[in-house]
């Protein structure tokens, strides 16, 4: 039950954040911005902050309310999965499950700079949408944090490529 509530909340993570981008026709190149020296050298990268911030505010509204319908939702656990047999997991009848949500959810920016060659750097903007959920099983109550961390733009800089290369790692 956990795990399907974690997939879906998962699931509607990336799905908002995909919904809100293409309905607000956002791009890297609005959220990031390269700027260059007096040669043509990458001095700089900016990011639109403002807008950043909008996004994040329309996600967070999008997920909180879809967050709150998972309330209505019964899951099904086969029969088979409480009696802990692998080989019976996925067979009998389904259990119904309710699921509460707490109708709590954050998401925080992250930047990511990756080597992606001698004279490149990947960099993402990565929104992590954090969602709390509560499932409730006859057994008792199971409580989870689902965190999803979504790409919302991304660039390589390419740099000048050196004269001479060393590679001392072993």
């Amino acid at each position: 039950a956990e795990t399907q509530v974690r997939n879906q909340i998962t699931r509607m993570a990336d799905q908002t954040v995909s919904d809100v981008l293409a309905d607000e026709a956002v791009s890297s190149g609005d959220l990031i911005s390269v700027r260059t020296g007096e040669t043509g050298e990458i001095s700089m990268l900016t990011t639109d902050t403002a807008r950043l911030n909008r996004l994040r505010t329309d996600v967070m509204e999008e997920i909180v309310a879809q967050v709150e319908t998972l309330d209505s939702q019964d899951l099904g656990i086969p029969l088979g999965s409480v009696t802990g047999i692998d080989l019976l997991s996925a067979l009998g009848p389904r259990l119904p499950v309710r699921v509460l949500t707490v109708a709590s959810a954050d998401a925080v920016f992250r930047n990511e700079f990756t080597s992606a060659g001698i004279n490149q750097t990947h960099y993402r903007v990565m929104l992590d949408v954090t969602v709390n959920a509560r499932v409730l099983l006859p057994s008792g109550v199971v409580e989870t944090q689902v965190t999803a961390p979504v790409c919302v733009a991304e660039t390589v800089v390419v740099g000048q490529v050196p004269n001479a290369y060393l590679n001392l790692n072993p």
